[in-house]
């Protein structure tokens, strides 16, 4: 016997096949376009002073983007504590791809083998771009008892804590390059670290140190002159700018004694990657101009154009370079 379904049975089943029906429909009907990235300008913090290299570089690879129709890039400058402060401030922004960090070496590597708290985690970053690498230079002073680099590690040799070395500070890039050319080398020289590049290479020139490892061009125009001497150059092939200086691979050292200053562009954690691919492009794009490239050189550096997967590896060898050759060297966290 089959049950006769009364009139409001069969109103309210009516309402229910017209409620289903209009989830169904919903369910089919295209989602709300998402906004197009990016909408407004970019920040991109850097951890130095105003008028620094990277903020030159920064302007420029700007003026292309937004002349293609992109946005462009401020410049938000923020020195302090070896970039510890523009760097946890990007850490902490919101993963929209708005807020980015250029970085030399110390913020992203060199920062975590010398503080015990730095308030931001460096591998934690979402790596977008390198921008332009300058190569370390191994320079005397100009009236050292040496005239090549197999002299002067004789003269090392035979003279165990004799050669004072100047640096940027304990743990930073000058620093362990020494402490990597050691190792290397079988010499043992003493440290004596000075606050930024331009004091140690005064030092350098007034013959109060012996040795620096400092970026080319802070080194170059006197080197021109004279006044100092270049032993090695750290880049993976001999510089332009100085063609008569070796490379320590040259000189029989190791594959990854390369030595460079560089600069990276990266992300707070949890950015998309298709916003991190669009930086990239933007960016490696502006780069590849050929006026670009060529007003980088002007300024000592060569422009880098890697993917974001490729800056992710290159940072991660760095790491584990440096790791290592503190660890070597028994460099304690403060």
């Amino acid at each position: 016997m089959v049950a006769t379904m009364s009139r409001e049975d069969m109103r309210v089943m009516k309402r229910l096949f017209a409620l289903c029906a209009m989830f169904f429909v919903a369910g089919l009907s295209p989602a709300p376009a998402q906004e197009a990235f990016p909408n407004r300008p970019i920040g991109i913090v850097i951890p130095s002073t105003p008028g620094s290299n990277m903020e030159l570089q920064m302007r420029l690879i700007s003026d292309v983007v937004q002349r293609k129709g992109g946005q462009p890039f401020v410049v938000d400058p923020k020195p302090g504590a070896m970039g510890v402060l523009g760097a946890s401030t990007v850490f902490r922004a919101r993963p929209d791809g708005y807020t980015l960090l250029i970085s030399p070496n110390s913020p992203l590597v060199f920062n975590q083998l010398t503080h015990a708290n730095l308030g931001y985690d460096p591998v934690a970053f979402a790596p977008v771009a390198m921008v332009s690498s300058q190569p370390l230079v191994m320079a005397t002073r100009g009236d050292f008892p040496a005239a090549s680099m197999k002299e002067f590690i004789d003269y090392a040799r035979a003279h165990p804590d004799k050669i004072n070395y100047g640096s940027q500070g304990i743990g930073g890039g000058n620093h362990m390059a020494v402490l990597l050319l050691e190792k290397q080398s079988g010499t043992h020289m003493v440290h004596v670290p000075f606050n930024g590049a331009e004091p140690a290479t005064q030092a350098l020139l007034k013959g109060e140190i012996d040795l620096f490892m400092a970026p080319l061009a802070n080194i170059l125009p006197w080197y021109r002159e004279g006044k100092l001497k270049m032993f090695a150059i750290g880049s993976e092939k001999r510089s332009p700018d100085a063609p008569d200086v070796p490379t320590f691979r040259e000189l029989g050292y190791p594959e990854d004694f390369v030595l460079t200053v560089w600069y990276a562009i990266v992300a707070p954690p949890g950015t998309p990657a298709p916003i991190v691919d669009w930086l990239n492009k933007a960016i490696v794009g502006a780069m590849r101009e050929p006026a670009i490239a060529e007003r980088f050189r002007a300024m000592g550096t060569d422009p880098e154009t890697r993917s974001p997967a490729e800056s992710a590896r290159f940072l991660a060898r760095e790491r584990d370079l440096w790791a290592r050759v503190a660890a070597e060297n028994h460099i304690e966290k403060q």
